[in-house]
């Protein structure tokens, strides 16, 4: 450690209590009196109840209902008498909710949805604010036409709830609420961690969730919250960053830690120990999962938005995560942005050099890992992009809760439900393909690397009949194995699995840069003739620009494996514009300054090099008594999921 560090230094010379409560001297939520709160309405379709509001915060109880602070109980029995009577007062999470920050004209402004509000009922051109229209909007699995409740017949299809394919109220799941809101009322801006001018963004609120159908069900003790985003102003907010804060409070407030894994875009809370106030022995673990982030331009990509396909744009992941604990909260807009980009709150780098704080696994005991429990705040968020006036956004995020039986097996079961294939409210057929996600030099692996696709519906009706015998993979790639199955976890019904070798369905994308999604298919040969043709999205990673050495990690080793090869005739970055951090198409000492730069002084991070396949790069150049000769392939960690560094930040 002591050589590295040295090594570095080199180069730069080149280059508390376990209540439930908000952090003293924070109000909590106060209306404004012309508003019309919703405060009273939850989704208890599965094994979590949890209050939503329609002001940007979720996940307390702000109206007593049940006589407590906190609004998310797991696990919810289905019967609400248990907690009024006192019976179930386990909460895996105290508060939550929406945080917007970005430039506009170059000052920064934040909207946070956290102890005290800024977000206000009502659309930005809304006539009545303090109308009841803008309250929460709850439908069950039985709110038809035939059976309608009196949100149903009063859906307010004109302010932006969703219809089904018959302009009827969309049902997802077992429930779906849905609301909006908006932050462009400039004198509810009073919380400290904001209070700058209003952006004028409207957001659309859906959330819903499918029931409980028993243990290893792992949408049961799920919810998905999905953001649509509107700017209704007429100013560009540029670096616009969109995050999701939380406290979790999981169960006992004193004993909590926190993590994120930056391979699935998810971030938790679990337990220090298996001695929790409220839960005892067995401590659950709580999180979230960005599914699908905020769209921007990139061409050859596709993007999700809200049921359909957006080609030429790719979703954002989650690009940043912070932690803090109760005291350390944000004071100010600048805090807040700090941490929406990854900084610490005086707007320094992380200690690891990245933009995700403790990304490590405590499930092996590996990485940079949270320690001395406390009373712990989380944030994961999206960015940057710029946010047009009269344009609009999209985000899903999946929110669970795991239970095994200890801390860790909790983490476990908490991945598992976070990563199971997302109910969309759709019938049609899914297909998904496991491992996820897929890695771009599985490609060179010397033993055959087998993939699984999944194919079903979550809607649980029969995939129908289909000739296994002609089925291919984005056209061409047979696959060797084809099975019907009776079920899979995350599947309702019957379930069709291919097995296929990875190498060429990786190579057939070409050379792929950082994190993206990549479509794929799973069809009929065309000279069948035959009509079964489904379409699904993989993660992929690929080369991390800057990452020399191919740990997937961007760290002083790369600097320091740049300084071997170009001065004591190492191994050379493989392909070699993985190495060109600076983008000038050539790989020198300048790649390795500008690394250092990156990592320690605040610098740009590595970009993309020219063509972005290296197909006429000038390749590597090292000082002129030392001959270039040809550089040997380094082969990257057979096994990167157990990797503890982040992604290239996007």
């Amino acid at each position: 450690m002591k050589s590295t560090c040295s090594m570095a230094v080199a180069l730069m010379l080149l280059a508390g209590p376990l209540l439930a409560l908000p952090p003293v001297g924070r109000p909590g939520y106060a209306p404004g009196e012309a508003k019309t709160v919703d405060n009273d309405t939850y989704i208890d379709a599965n094994r979590i109840l949890m209050f939503v509001t329609n002001h940007g915060n979720f996940g307390r109880d702000l109206a007593g209902v049940f006589g407590n602070d906190f609004g998310t109980y797991y696990p919810y029995t289905g019967d609400t008498a248990s907690i009024g009577g006192g019976a179930l007062l386990s909460s895996p999470l105290y508060a939550a909710g929406l945080w917007v920050g970005g430039k506009v004209n170059g000052q920064i402004r934040v909207t946070v949805a956290e102890y005290n509000d800024e977000f206000v009922p009502g659309k930005v051109d809304g006539d009545n604010a303090g109308s009841p229209l803008y309250r929460v909007y709850k439908l069950h699995a039985d709110s038809t036409a035939a059976n309608p409740n009196a949100d149903y017949l009063e859906w307010p299809v004109w302010d932006g709830a969703p219809v089904d394919d018959q302009g009827h109220p969309r049902v997802i799941g077992q429930q779906t609420l849905w609301s909006v809101c908006n932050d462009a009322d400039a004198s509810q801006h009073e919380n400290d961690a904001g209070m700058t001018e209003p952006f004028g963004i409207e957001v659309q609120q859906t959330v819903w969730a499918t029931e409980w159908l028993g243990p290893g069900e792992p949408n049961g003790t799920s919810l998905y919250l999905q953001y649509k985003l509107y700017n209704k102003s007429d100013a560009v907010i540029d670096s616009c960053y969109l995050a999701l804060w939380s406290d979790p409070d999981l169960g006992g407030a004193g004993d909590d830690l926190v993590g994120c894994d930056t391979l699935h875009d998810l971030f938790f809370c679990y337990n220090a120990d298996d001695d929790d106030q409220q839960y005892g022995a067995t401590p659950p673990a709580v999180g979230f999962k960005v599914l699908y982030g905020p769209a921007v331009l990139s061409p050859g990509d596709t993007a999700y938005f809200d049921g359909r396909l957006m080609l030429g744009y790719r979703n954002l992941g989650m690009t940043s995560f912070q932690k803090y604990i109760n005291g350390t909260d944000p004071d100010s807009y600048q805090e807040s942005f700090n941490y929406m980009l990854g900084l610490t709150r005086d707007g320094w780098p992380l200690p690891n050099g990245t933009h995700y704080a403790v990304p490590g696994d405590p499930v092996t005991g590996t990485g940079d890992l949270d320690i001395a429990p406390s009373d712990r705040r989380m944030m994961g968020t999206c960015g940057p992009f710029t946010f047009q006036p009269g344009d609009s956004q999209y985000v899903l995020v999946k929110m669970a809760v795991g239970q095994g039986t200890d801390p860790m097996t909790s983490i476990t079961k908490l991945k598992e439900a976070l990563n199971a294939p997302p109910h969309l409210g759709t019938t049609a057929l899914i297909a998904v393909v496991r491992p996820e996600p897929q890695y771009y030099f599985h490609q060179n692996a010397i033993t055959p690397i087998m993939d699984t696709i999944y194919v079903g519906r979550i809607g649980g009706d029969p995939i129908g009949d289909i000739d296994y015998s002609d089925l291919r993979i984005n056209g061409t790639i047979v696959p060797t194995a084809v099975d019907l199955l009776p079920g899979h976890p995350g599947f309702r019904g019957e379930v069709l699995r291919l097995v296929f070798p990875a190498k060429p369905f990786i190579a057939g994308y070409g050379l792929l840069w950082g994190t993206s999604h990549q479509s794929f298919t799973v069809g009929q040969a065309s000279s069948s003739g035959g009509l079964f043709n489904v379409q699904g999205t993989v993660q992929m990673i690929g080369h991390i620009p800057g990452d020399a050495n191919s740990d997937l990690a961007l760290n002083v080793g790369d600097a320091v494996f740049l300084v071997n090869y170009i001065f004591r005739d190492g191994d050379g970055p493989n392909p070699a514009p993985v190495g060109n951090a600076n983008g000038d198409a050539i790989v020198n000492l300048g790649d390795a300054v500008y690394l250092i730069h990156y990592l320690f002084r605040g610098g740009q991070p590595p970009v993309i090099p020219p063509l972005g396949v290296g197909s006429s790069f000038s390749g590597m150049n090292r000082p002129p008594f030392r001959a270039a000769g040809l550089f040997m392939p380094v082969t990257p960690p057979l096994d990167p999921k157990t990797s503890i560094s982040p992604r290239f930040p996007r």
